[in-house]
């Protein structure tokens, strides 16, 4: 009886595991086929040679943000409206990296720890959205142009 109990137990935890990764695998299919439609539309439009990565950035509008190479070899962010409708591109070496925008955030803010940083385009121009939550326990959003790393705005929540 105990050796039955025991197999059922572990079919139902197998069960529930390929229910999960099957759930897991239908919510993400969307949002693959939606990557794969806007790289298509970056190499289609020859702003990249070649996509090395592709973010989703939800901010006032929705973008997708595309690094790669372009036709000289050189790294290229590209940020693509989730509409189609337009595009921005920069080189990677016209602006500021990952790490000075942390850097930034850790200048003018008190923070216990970095979440995300990320690329986005707010008012018109490519920022970082830095993540973190400050030595309040408090989830700070802070954003920075990619250009020279100018403060746009932030935002602070209670986590609570």
């Amino acid at each position: 009886m105990k050796k039955w109990m025991i197999f059922l137990a572990i079919i139902i935890v197998l069960t529930l595991t390929g229910l999960s990764v099957y759930a897991y695998q239908t919510i993400r299919e969307p949002l693959r086929h939606n990557y794969a439609q806007a790289e298509n539309y970056v190499v289609g439009q020859s702003l990249l040679k070649t996509v090395l990565t592709v973010t989703y950035y939800h901010g006032t509008d929705a973008f997708y943000v595309f690094t790669g190479l372009d036709e000289e070899d050189e790294e290229t962010i590209v940020w693509v409206s989730a509409e189609y409708d337009f595009h921005h591109v920069e080189k990677a070496s016209d602006g500021i990296t990952r790490e000075e925008a942390v850097a930034i955030v850790d200048r003018n803010e008190e923070v216990s720890r970095i979440q995300t940083a990320k690329l986005g385009y707010e008012r018109g121009l490519p920022v970082y959205e830095i993540t973190y939550i400050n030595d309040e326990n408090r989830k700070g959003y802070y954003y920075v142009t990619f250009e020279n790393g100018t403060f746009i705005k932030r935002y602070l929540l209670r986590t609570e």
